[in-house]
């Protein structure tokens, strides 16, 4: 149930939104932010503030231990490829049609995953997309809202 809200409240919020490509990521101003909305669960997103332009966002039902990863865009042969800290994983993905912005890989890692698990610890995050690294770091006031994300689906 959990992956069928992640998948309608990342489509509902790219059809709102324009298009966003992992080159976007690069943007000065894309950071992360997290909600934790009654009836939603908690979400942990990386994109443009205040804007419907998410680039990577991460779900999860709390005591679930499974974290959904939603990637706008991104390769389906590829699926979902994230460091952090020097520990990589590539998680399977399926592609899934995105209204109005082509596609995203739809996939879930346990949260004790390696690179799940430095992310919380550090704040450190890349994303590897065809062939190029895009650093998703949280910085200052972010790395509290990544704890707030992981302690929550931990509850």
């Amino acid at each position: 149930m959990s992956r069928i809200l992640s998948m309608m409240a990342v489509v509902s919020a790219l059809a709102l939104g324009s298009c966003v490509t992992q080159q976007a990521a690069l943007s000065d101003g894309f950071a992360w932010s997290y909600q934790n909305n009654e009836g939603e669960g908690p979400k942990l997103a990386y994109g443009a503030p205040s804007s419907d332009n998410i680039v990577l966002m991460m779900t999860c039902a709390p005591g679930a231990q499974r974290v959904n990863l939603s990637l706008l865009g991104g390769s389906p042969d590829a699926g979902l490829v994230l460091t952090s800290g020097g520990s990589k994983a590539k998680f399977g993905g399926e592609p899934v049609v995105a209204p109005g912005a082509g596609h995203m890989i739809e996939t879930e890692a346990h949260i004790a995953s390696a690179p799940l698990a430095r992310f919380e610890k550090t704040g450190n995050l890349t994303l590897e997309d065809r062939g190029r690294s895009v650093n998703l770091d949280a910085k200052g006031a972010e790395r509290a809202d990544v704890g707030r994300f992981f302690k929550a689906c931990r509850a």
